[in-house]
């Protein structure tokens, strides 16, 4: 029939790809039926779907070759007991999608069971028929019954929709406008059938049946194989379309070379371009798809390294969830959320959205989850493939900024313990002091009630000075530098009542330098040491103070003259310099090994420093306001 070439090989491109299509799908189907709503139902259709194209391909090459043949006529048989069932199962389709919420249920059951009866029944007349075991007038009516089965199927299943009082989402409302110009257009190519039967509007029907589970693989079983049905489906298609024309053209374009050895070599190399620009041609399909079909605003490898700069800068695990979130949004053009464990989440991908899972190392940290588009494009299987690539790079992000976030929360309760060692150590200095200094001050203050009682008077005021500076500032981890220097100097004023000329003192500091705070009490102590190990060893001494600024940091030191540090002095070891090992752990505390506490032996006595770095950094603003208040 030359007037149908183009159609014959249109049929044969359809009826390959529809056999190869469903019968993966059938096999998925089937596997996975127990896991979805209406699973078996939709798996029995994919099957048979599967066998009425591997049954139609096979006739058409056999009906070609020989059209009597006893093949072709058991092809034929098979055809249609196959055919006969697609419209009942595919009104049952549609009536186990909308049987929760529809009325007269088992009304509607048991038509679609009288239904599945008068299938079989006439499906079994033609056979007979065509067997000859039957021979009637009325026997050639039967061929009207596929057109008038299928029409009932639509009408059947425009009514199940129609009375069904199911809650519609955005997505679902989509899918029924497009099942429902599928099923009218099944009742218009019925009713073509049955009124006047043509050869071209006969083969309608397939292509319907074909259009009717694309929209139900796109709408519902979206996530499964639809981008081999859509991207590599029409890839096929188009390389089938080229190379059924290739071989219907090839015989004249090989006719013109007269050798027939040369002239397979002449195909092959004809060939060569179609193998050569398929990667191309099919990257342009899948960019065609994504861009223009599916709206998608980023290729899969774009949209990871757009997700990774929006995520890389976040500090904190509320600021990476905000923020992939964000991202998330951007790349799938709806509503995204990040949960942490713990989180109630019930959604999974049999809905309109998307889900996917944070989990490292087998650990479960989280979900994500994506809201169902607002312009009702559904969520594909590369869409949960992207999903679950970008969950992969959160879930190791995320676990990096919770290590970091662990890190500092660690950080922060040993500068805690720190800080409480801190104040454990100032007030047992503030203890050692009490006892030793008020016992040696009060033998002074006794000495010189009769024969001095002025300077009795004020070294009592000095004393009190001290004692109230230690009970005031020990709760107190930071003075300013002028306050700690006054304590200091009544300290020294009532060891002056006490060793009296024999104990001289001398300042060297520069007044700017009043206002950088200091640890409370970190001079006194070396103050004590200087008059303890100097001046009461020998009898009389001098002790100096100095503090000065030495590159952004506070240098303070305390000298006096006497005999110095011993041999191989060691704060670890001795017993000697307990209030030097307190300074020292006290500032350590503070600035770790940035603010060392030295000391030397000289020749003019001993000097011992200690360092408070970056004074004069933003940081330590808020400090020096806080204690000028």
């Amino acid at each position: 029939m030359p007037d149908y070439k183009l159609l014959y090989l249109t049929s044969l491109v359809t009826f390959t790809f529809g056999g190869l299509t469903f019968s993966i799908l059938a096999l998925y189907y089937w596997r996975e039926r127990a896991r979805r709503k209406g699973g078996q139902v939709f798996a029995t259709f994919t099957a048979f779907c599967a066998a009425a194209f591997l049954v139609n391909l096979l006739l058409e090459i056999a009906a070609a070759r020989s059209p009597e043949s006893r093949s072709a006529a058991g092809l034929a048989l098979a055809l249609e007991f196959v055919t006969s069932l697609l419209p009942p199962l595919l009104a049952h389709v549609i009536y186990s999608e909308e049987s929760e919420r529809l009325p007269w249920r088992y009304t509607w059951l048991g038509a679609l069971c009288v239904f599945y009866g008068t299938a079989i029944l006439s499906a079994a007349g033609r056979v007979a028929r065509d067997s000859g075991r039957i021979v009637a007038d009325w026997t050639d009516s039967l061929d009207s019954i596929p057109a008038v089965m299928l029409a009932a199927a639509g009408v059947m299943g425009l009514l199940l929709q129609i009375v069904s009082r199911r809650t519609l989402t955005p997505v679902a409302q989509s899918r029924r406008f497009w099942t429902r110009v599928l099923l009218c257009l099944t009742i218009l190519v019925s009713a073509i059938n049955i009124v006047r039967p043509d050869p071209f509007v006969s083969l309608l029907p397939d292509y319907l049946v074909l259009g009717f589970f694309c929209v139900t693989v796109y709408y519902s079983e979206r996530l499964v194989f639809f981008d081999f049905l859509i991207k590599r489906g029409l890839f096929f298609a188009l390389a089938l379309v080229g190379l059924t024309s290739f071989f219907a053209i090839g015989p004249e374009v090989m006719a013109w070379f007269p050798d027939d050895w040369s002239r397979p070599w002449i195909g092959a190399l004809l060939l060569m371009p179609f193998w050569m620009m398929g990667p191309r041609i099919y990257g342009l399909v899948g960019r065609f798809i994504d861009r223009v079909c599916l709206r998608r605003r980023y290729t899969p490898a774009n949209a990871e390294r757009q997700f990774i700069q929006d995520i890389q800068a976040a500090a904190t695990e509320d600021d990476l969830r905000l923020q992939a979130a964000e991202s998330l949004c951007g790349v799938f053009q709806t509503r995204a959320e990040v949960h942490v464990v713990p989180f109630q989440d019930t959604r999974d991908d049999r809905e309109d959205g998307l889900v996917a899972e944070l989990d490292r190392n087998g650990a479960r940290l989280g979900c994500v989850t994506l809201d169902a588009r607002p312009d009702a494009i559904p969520f594909l299987s590369d869409d949960r493939r992207l999903l679950q690539s970008l969950a992969r790079t959160l879930s190791v992000v995320l676990e990096n900024v919770r290590f970091r976030e662990q890190r500092r929360q660690q950080e922060e309760r040993e500068q805690q313990l720190r800080l409480l060692t801190s104040r454990a150590e100032l007030k047992a200095l503030r203890a050692q002091i009490n006892p030793h200094f008020l016992f040696n001050a009060l033998n002074a203050i006794a000495g010189l009630i009769q024969d001095q009682p002025q300077l009795a008077d004020e070294t009592v005021e000095q004393l009190a000075h001290v004692f109230r500076y230690t009970l005031r500032k020990s709760q107190t981890e930071w003075v300013r530098l002028d306050e700690e220097l006054e304590f200091v100097r009544s300290y020294l004023r009532v060891e002056q009542a006490r060793f009296g000329e024999r104990l001289q003192v001398e300042f060297d500091v520069d007044p700017a330098l009043s206002a950088i705070p200091i640890p409370t009490m970190t001079i006194q102590p070396l103050v004590e040491n200087a008059v303890k190990h100097g001046v009461s060893l020998q009898g009389s001494g001098r002790v100096v103070v100095r503090a000065r600024l030495d590159d952004e940091a506070l240098r303070i030191e305390v000298c006096d003259d006497g005999p110095g540090f011993p041999a191989g002095f060691s704060l670890s070891e001795s017993t000697a310099g307990h209030s030097l090992r307190n300074v020292s752990e006290r500032i350590g505390g503070y600035y770790d090994a940035a603010a060392p506490v030295r000391w030397e032996n000289g020749p003019f006595g001993t000097r011992v420093s200690l360092t408070i770095p970056g004074v004069l950094a933003p940081a330590f603003a808020g400090s020096i306001e806080t204690c000028a208040s």
